[in-house]
């Protein structure tokens, strides 16, 4: 272990679980680091306000710094939990397979998965990556790329999953072009040749946070099946980004 780095992490775990302030004494003799070396720490940490010392009584204590990483993880991981209720509830109301992504590098990462309430099941696992060009939740994730960016991200020559798959740069930001009209992405057969997907960007301060999607049977696919589920799918998207907003004022990611 890299012991600069350990001292610093044993002094804020000794202030965390202290009921009280502590002085530059008593930290150094609990932790075994010399007063020489623990103070030039201890300065450190107040300058960049993760502690606090009182000047009366020459004793510390944590400071906003430390509640700012701690805010931070549990607004984060409270979005998620926010994001999939949501989810949950499209999926009651679809009665499809509902799925979470975001985006890594040129593919869609499967953060969080709700099976479809019939007795279709679409077979993804959470966990798994897939290019983003092949998929709806790929292409919503990708919305606001240039084609510059596009091929920035995009080096090498797309490999085709099915003989649907979108075969190069041109075509994925044509349909990109059409997400930003239609204000969802729709992929048919693209992954897998049976099934078909629909998606929503989740957009926070201009944006795309994340992605989520339906996916269903291809057979199920008809005019009146997509308007239904389009509708289910924006009307959701508006209420979770006023959510977010409204709740998650300094999320940085899901």
């Amino acid at each position: 272990m890299h012991q600069p780095t350990l001292r610093v992490i044993k002094v804020l775990n000794l202030l965390a679980n202290s009921p009280e302030k502590l002085s530059l004494s008593f930290i150094s003799k609990q932790l075994n680091i010399p007063p020489s070396t623990l103070f030039p720490i201890l300065q450190t940490l107040q300058n960049e306000h993760f502690i606090l010392c009182d000047n009366v009584n020459k004793s510390y204590d944590l400071d906003y710094k430390v509640l700012e990483l701690a805010q931070k993880i549990k607004n984060e991981n409270t979005a998620l939990e926010l994001i999939k209720k949501y989810m949950k509830n499209i999926r009651d109301l679809t009665q499809q397979t509902c799925q979470l992504g975001i985006l890594k590098g040129g593919e869609v990462l499967y953060l969080e998965k709700f099976d479809a309430s019939s007795d279709v099941q679409i077979k993804s696992f959470v966990g798994a990556s897939y290019p983003a060009y092949a998929t709806a939740l790929g292409k919503a994730l990708l919305e606001k790329k240039s084609k510059k960016e596009l091929t920035q991200i995009y080096t090498q020559p797309f490999i085709l999953m099915t003989q649907n798959t979108t075969k190069n740069i041109d075509e994925l930001y044509t349909k990109i072009t059409h997400i930003k009209k239609d204000k969802i992405a729709i992929e048919s057969g693209e992954l897998n040749p049976q099934i078909e997907c629909m998606a929503i960007g989740i957009e926070y301060k201009k944006e795309i946070l994340a992605a989520i999607s339906i996916a269903y049977p291809l057979f199920y696919s008809n005019k009146e099946f997509k308007e239904k589920n389009k509708a289910i799918l924006l009307q959701a998207k508006v209420h979770i980004q006023k959510a977010l907003k409204l709740y998650f004022p300094e999320l940085k990611s899901i």
